[in-house]
């Protein structure tokens, strides 16, 4: 075998396919030259249907699934080892590669027996030339240039741009010290005496410190013109995101801590040090404008339009207001609006009409209230306090529509995924139809086995009706995260009560609507579990599931106050000797601690955060089960209430309970 070919796989299933079809016109390019190739595709747990697609499309190419998430290193070097070609490339699955590129690369390599890697220019999906296709040692100086962008100053210096290698032209052979791992061309001799990719790195870092090993170890690095390839740069990996840059970070710091030694070692450190921090920092201040820019817009617009109505309203009255006064009033009027659409979910994603009227209805009735409290002196008009309601409910609405368009009600389509074992699945689409009057027609679907679940025989990758199935329950975050799923079904036939409570604390935060189907036995009949018993609804209704984020903001505020109320009155509680509530409410005032909250009982079910008191003491563990459901996906500020009365009545102690 004259060259193996390996690619890592993970959830990019239509970059994956391109990929390959290049791979194969390449190949068979090679083949008529008289040479030999073998394909290698390692998939990392997709639950993209990555595997399906490799064995139905592509049946040449040697498949290994593993059963979790390895990292680019070590599924790399589960290929290399089982691979037999006296050359291997690592090639990203988001690539492109020429028809005649194996057969230039190899003729090329051949020529230069001193050669351990070889990379070749990339340009990215715009045809755009990547400076990493070729690229230097990460020294202090150069990581400096690099870090802090000194490198643009002068991108052909060999001295400020030495990270990529500027002084090299992008289009002549060239000998260099660091290669991509995209496009990573080597000899099998070489690394059978430097050794494979080192699987400290997760991702990045693994192609400069082999890159770096072969060097050491004798060998020659080239950048080979003579051919190019397409790199869909950061498609595979999310380099966009803050884990991804901080997990490039971290090996940079393992390539530091192994590479270098002595005050080089310890500056080459302290650079990477404040780049993590510099990033972590933009990527802090991009969330908070992310989170509180359309608040802030918002207030801006009806502080605006509360100044307009009242210039309006003064000419045709003759009124005159005091302007700082007034515009004070207007400010904080503008505030309380905005500050009780947030409360009743009006900035949770996808924006609902009745949370805007609801949030407004309830600021104007709050303002209303005070209104009537306050001196004559600081009263200001009603009539423009009522006019402002409407215009805050206009701009509200209209922002939306202008974001998001006029259907901005609408703009996510249902994707669905199933929770189920097989003998169930048709049960549970019978189940949905029977209760809605759109059905699982207009629906795309998928659908995962249940921990625990043994399938009796191979699943139909396509499954009942055509759903797919792409993983097992532990891997439901990202399954959600991949197909953007917007509601997912669970078999109460399948699954226990524990696991229900798992499924929807591991996503609730990517607003993800559960239903509990419960069929009988099997068979097609049976009902879907809403928040309030048998119905339609999803069981996260926004304002009722203890994970949603208008049910934590009302547990929280609940919790504040009660914590304010305890430490208000706290002579009370040390004349009764309960010191330990006073304890307890700091903690929940500082953040560390809920007044009441569940634990879990079965191993890797996460409970809620530390908690004081738990919602039931029962000794039968099904009845634990069953009440702590039912708390879980109907939370109501009034049950917290009662149970810390109860507490007070019968003088139960304060304890800690779950995690941190």
């Amino acid at each position: 075998m004259d060259l193996s070919i390996v690619i890592v796989n993970y959830n990019v299933e239509h970059f994956l396919a391109q990929c390959l079809v290049s791979v194969r016109k390449a190949t068979a390019v090679f083949q008529a030259a008289g040479f030999e190739a073998e394909i290698w595709v390692v998939d990392n747990r997709s639950v993209d249907g990555s595997c399906e697609m490799v064995r139905r499309d592509f049946p040449e190419v040697k498949l290994l699934a593993l059963e979790e998430n390895v990292g680019f290193s070590r599924g790399n070097n589960e290929a290399i080892r089982r691979s037999t070609g006296e050359w291997v490339l690592l090639l990203n699955p988001d690539t492109v590669v020429p028809e005649d590129a194996f057969v230039k690369t190899l003729l090329y390599a051949q020529n230069h027996p001193k050669a351990g890697g070889l990379g070749v220019p990339m340009v990215d999906g715009q045809g755009r030339y990547l400076p990493e296709s070729k690229r230097g040692l990460p020294s202090p100086w150069a990581a400096f240039c690099k870090i802090s962008g000194l490198y643009r100053l002068a991108k052909k210096s060999a001295r400020l741009n030495r990270y990529y290698q500027g002084h090299l032209p992008s289009d002549a052979d060239a000998q260099i010290e660091i290669l991509s791992g995209a496009f990573m061309w080597m000899r099998r001799k070489a690394l059978d005496e430097v050794g494979l990719l080192d699987e400290q790195y997760f991702m990045y870092g693994e192609d400069i410190d082999l890159s770096w090993r072969l060097l050491k170890g004798g060998w020659e690095n080239h950048y080979f013109a003579g051919t190019s390839i397409i790199h869909y740069k950061g498609e595979s990996t999310k380099k966009g995101s803050l884990n991804y840059v901080l997990v490039f970070y971290k090996a940079m710091l393992i390539f530091a801590r192994t590479h270098f030694e002595g005050s080089e070692g310890r500056l080459l450190l302290v650079l990477i040090q404040l780049a993590i921090y510099f990033r972590a920092a933009l990527a802090i201040l991009s969330r908070l404008v992310k989170r509180w820019a359309l608040p802030a817009m918002e207030w801006g617009l009806v502080f605006a339009g509360l100044i307009g109505i009242m210039h309006v309203y003064s000419e045709q009255t003759g009124i005159l207001y005091p302007w700082q006064r007034a515009t004070s009033a207007w400010a904080v009027y503008a505030a309380t609006w905005t500050v009780s659409v947030w409360l009743n979910g009006g900035y949770d994603q996808p924006w609902r009409t009745p949370s805007i009227i609801k949030g407004v209805a309830f600021g104007t009735l709050a303002l209303l209230v005070v209104y009537g409290l306050l001196p004559e002196s600081l009263r200001f008009s009603r009539a423009i306090l009522l006019s402002g309601s409407g215009l805050a409910l206009l701009i509200f609405t209209l922002v939306r529509k202008l974001i998001a368009g006029p259907n901005w009600e609408n703009q996510q389509s249902r994707r669905r995924l199933f929770v189920s074992g097989p003998e169930d699945l048709e049960h549970l689409i019978d189940l949905v139809d029977s209760v809605e009057m759109r059905g699982t027609a207009d629906s795309a679907m998928w659908a995962l086995l249940p921990e625990g679940v043994e399938q009796k025989t191979p699943l139909n990758p396509t499954g009942f009706n055509n759903i797919r199935w792409v993983g097992s329950a532990q891997d439901l975050a990202e399954a959600v995260r991949v197909h953007r799923i917007t509601e997912v079904v669970l078999s109460g036939h399948d699954l226990t009560a524990w696991n229900i409570i798992d499924s929807m604390s591991r996503v609730a935060d990517n607003r993800v609507q559960f239903r509990i189907a419960w069929s009988e036995n099997g068979q097609n009949k049976g009902h879907i579990m809403g928040s309030g018993g048998p119905e339609t609804a999803p069981i996260t209704e926004l304002q009722r599931a203890i994970q949603r984020p208008s049910a934590k903001r009302t547990k929280k505020l609940f919790d504040v106050l009660c914590s304010l109320m305890v430490l208000s009155t706290f002579p009370i509680w040390m004349l009764t000797n309960r010191f330990s509530w006073l304890q307890g409410a700091f903690k929940v005032l500082i953040g560390k601690a809920t007044w009441v909250g569940f634990s879990s009982e079965i191993k890797g079910v996460p409970a809620l955060k530390m908690h004081l008191l738990n919602r039931c003491e029962s000794i039968d563990p099904r009845i634990r089960q069953r009440i702590n459901l039912t708390y879980a996906r109907d939370y109501r500020w009034t049950t917290d209430l009662g149970v810390i009365q109860e507490a007070l009545i019968s003088h139960r102690a304060i304890h800690r309970h779950g995690n941190n």
